[in-house]
């Protein structure tokens, strides 16, 4: 099982922890346009699906669907209104938002995802569920 479905099950799942996402595109305008795309998925209720099939098609070396055309390949490929999610990105409906988190993240100090904030602890790049675990028990002791 996945570090992140670990993190649901053992902690968002029991009201422990709650999981807030923000956009830290680090690639330039393509990686801008595919945090937007994340987001317009969300309004269809595919927020982490949406999230999880991009990276995964960017993880096999597909770089295509960092395009505008590809982010609405990957909509249709999981069912997305097509029209409206075409509105959603074309019209920016979220490029504030997402340039608005990415200075927040500059100012935190995050210089490249992934970043992980619990509370106060910094936890920069992939990490095994035992350091999310340490961390959160952490922070859950903390008053």
């Amino acid at each position: 099982m996945s570090t992140a479905r670990l993190i649901d099950q053992n902690y968002v799942k029991t009201g422990q922890v709650r999981i807030v996402s923000k956009n830290m595109p680090v690639h330039g305008a393509p990686a801008v346009k595919a945090a937007e795309a994340v987001r317009c998925a969300g309004d269809q209720g595919k927020f982490w699906d949406y999230n999880d099939k991009l990276f995964e098609n960017l993880y096999v070396g597909d770089t295509s669907a960092a395009t505008v055309s590809g982010l609405k390949q990957v909509a249709a490929g999981l069912g997305l209104e097509a029209t409206v999610f075409a509105a959603c990105l074309d019209g920016g409906k979220y490029t504030r938002q997402v340039n608005d988190e990415a200075a927040e993240g500059q100012k935190a100090g995050v210089t490249g995802t992934p970043t992980f904030f619990i509370n106060d602890t910094k936890l920069v790049g992939a990490q095994p569920f035992e350091a999310f675990e340490s961390a959160i028990e952490t922070a859950l002791k903390t008053p």
